[in-house]
């Protein structure tokens, strides 16, 4: 019943003879929902018999009662509420979520001509805001389908030299396929922007839902850990480092399963045994080895990976301290905390993945296979997990938005002036064959490594999109070496992110920007950009391009989480993501 019937054709009856048959007082004595379907000026009543009717039952009921030849492809809700807009994409979902009266408005086709660019979009709303981008719920013209779109300044990315680590960013996602990892369906380009055309996850950041109930019992954390794993075990055996992995760069899908996002400090072609010797991530999840200097490998994920169950289970990274001094000295010379309400077998794996020796960490020998081998993760069912028939233990809310409200409230000619609209002045480009589209993209010789072992070397037979590159990648990078090339002087006028690091050879820096986890503790917003951004809400957070440096010291109860995340939120004291 759920599947959309393939008669499409509109239907016979005239929408205003129906209105005026149809007395909403009688059918509710009959039917348990009336829905209210806005067609241009006509108003069409649906009765509902029951919650177990489909979206797709709905929307072939909306085509058969309109008598048009516009096509339609969507429903919407009124505002535009992002989760049951997403909810009524899916024809196969229940209709329980949409509220009695509830007025709905059909979505008509529009033709769309040439290359993807912004003419085959509706920009519906601003989602989130960085320094050199921001992000935006769109609906594709021709299909009605919801996606986000991810837009970044050319001249920031040019003048910070960020070319490679959008390219980089770009180029994973394109040759990755994995349900645990965010999907890049078209890249485009402006004369001032660049655009990646991505999943829209109308669930927001895993953050926002942990830092709401203060932290999660076992049974919740394990489920988000597996599924963390297997996503890194995909990305480990194609040979990428993520190196970026905390609560605000795993976002849920409308179902509750997450999705990994922003690959721009990702690092490819490293082997298990093979070392990288940049200096970047979040200051709560960087590993012994980053900080010293000595080189990292995957290791550097499986340790975040264990900073991350901690924050789960605990509310707070493992070593967190609001100098960003002492915190990176417990990193390096502490051992973790373990509260007594934890488990032993969590506390053991806790232990193994936070270990400050690179070489005894778990997962360091053998890789993802070691992590799923220990006695915590024994009743997992892994293959059930990565086809997604394990239910998330928590679902987003189907009655408000994920979103935060400063950015969403925006009237739409505000949310598309906020960035920079400016032409970089150069006269080599080095975004050209940036362009993508997945439609256009022969089948992927990538192959599933996301039930596959690594072996003890750590070395995995990399794919025939690794060894060869195609000739748009090989053109991205000719350019590139042509661009670095040449000195671009940046103008003093344009602020600036980055740390006053010096780029170490081969690698990139990311911008200055603060940690999401602090700026919630402060009451302040980071400018780094996030595929989602999602706040606590209702309170409003006021966005701050520069650290916060302060003495301030505060000392962090080890036995009451949820008074030592009141107390972080209270902390002024702000930390910076860097890579060098």
């Amino acid at each position: 019943m759920g599947q959309l019937p393939s008669n499409l054709q509109q239907g016979t009856k005239q929408t205003h003879s129906l209105r005026h048959h149809l007395s909403a007082p009688i059918l509710r004595k009959k039917f348990c929902k009336i829905f209210r379907i806005k067609i241009n000026s006509d108003l069409i009543a649906i009765p509902i018999i029951e919650d177990s009717l489909t979206c797709g039952w709905l929307f072939s009921e909306v085509i058969r009662k309109y008598n048009s030849e516009a096509q339609i492809v969507a429903l919407r809700t009124k505002n535009n509420l992002e989760i049951i807009d997403a909810w009524l994409g899916s024809y196969d979902r229940p209709l329980y979520p949409i509220s009695d009266e509830e007025e709905l408005f059909a979505v008509f086709k529009e033709e769309v001509k040439g290359e993807i660019d912004w003419s085959h979009f509706n920009h519906i709303k601003l989602i989130g805001k960085g320094g050199f981008s921001k992000v935006t719920e769109v609906r594709k013209k021709d299909t009605g389908k919801l996606y986000a779109i991810k837009t970044m300044s050319k001249e920031f990315v040019i003048n910070e030299d960020k070319v490679r680590q959008v390219l980089a960013e770009r180029n994973i996602m394109i040759n990755s396929s994995h349900p645990f990892i965010i999907e890049l369906h078209w890249a485009f380009q402006t004369p001032t922007e660049l655009n990646l055309v991505l999943d829209f996850c109308p669930g927001g950041e895993l953050f926002y839902h942990l830092h709401k109930l203060g932290r999660f019992n076992e049974k919740q954390a394990k489920f988000y850990f597996a599924e963390i794993l297997l996503g890194l075990e995909y990305l480990h055996g194609r040979n990428i480092v993520y190196r970026d992995l905390k609560p605000e760069n795993i976002l849920l899908d409308i179902d509750g399963h997450i999705k990994i996002t922003d690959f721009g400090i990702s690092k490819e072609n490293v082997s298990l045994r093979e070392r990288t010797y940049s200096y970047c991530g979040s200051p709560e999840y960087m590993c012994p080895e980053m900080l010293n200097k000595t080189g990292h490998s995957h290791g550097v994920d499986f340790y975040s990976l264990g900073s991350f169950l901690y924050e789960m289970l605990t509310g707070l990274p493992p070593f967190y301290d609001p100098d960003k001094q002492k915190m990176h000295w417990n990193i390096q010379n502490e051992n973790p905390h373990i509260p007594n309400y934890i488990s032993h077998k969590a506390k053991d794996l806790l232990l193994k993945l936070l270990d400050k020796n690179s070489e005894r960490r778990l997962g360091c020998k053998r890789g993802t296979e070691e992590v799923k081998s220990h006695p915590w993760c024994n009743d997992i069912e892994w293959a059930s997990l990565l086809q997604k028939k394990i239910s998330p233990p928590l679902v987003p809310s189907l009655n408000s938005s994920n979103f935060d409200l400063s950015y969403i409230n925006l009237n739409p000619d505000a949310a598309k002036s906020i960035l920079k609209k400016r032409h970089t002045g150069i006269d080599v480009d080095p975004f050209r064959g940036f362009d993508h589209s997945k439609e256009n993209q022969p089948k992927s010789n990538v192959q599933d490594l996301s039930c596959l072992s690594t072996n003890s070397s750590g070395i995995i037979k990399k794919s025939k999109n690794k060894e060869n590159l195609n000739a748009t990648d090989d053109f991205l990078l000719a350019k590139l070496e042509n661009f670095e090339s040449r000195a671009i002087a940046k103008p003093k006028s344009y602020f600036s992110f980055t740390e006053a690091y010096e780029d170490s050879a081969n690698e990139f820096s990311t911008p200055n920007s603060h940690s999401k986890l602090d700026n919630i503790r402060s009451g302040s917003a980071s400018p780094y950009q996030k595929l989602i951004s999602v706040k606590v809400q209702p309170k409003k957070l006021k966005r701050s391009k520069t650290p916060i440096n302060t003495d301030e010291g505060i000392t962090l109860s080890k036995e009451n989480p949820k008074a030592k995340s009141e107390i972080a939120r209270k902390d002024k004291k702000k930390m910076s993501k860097t890579c060098k």
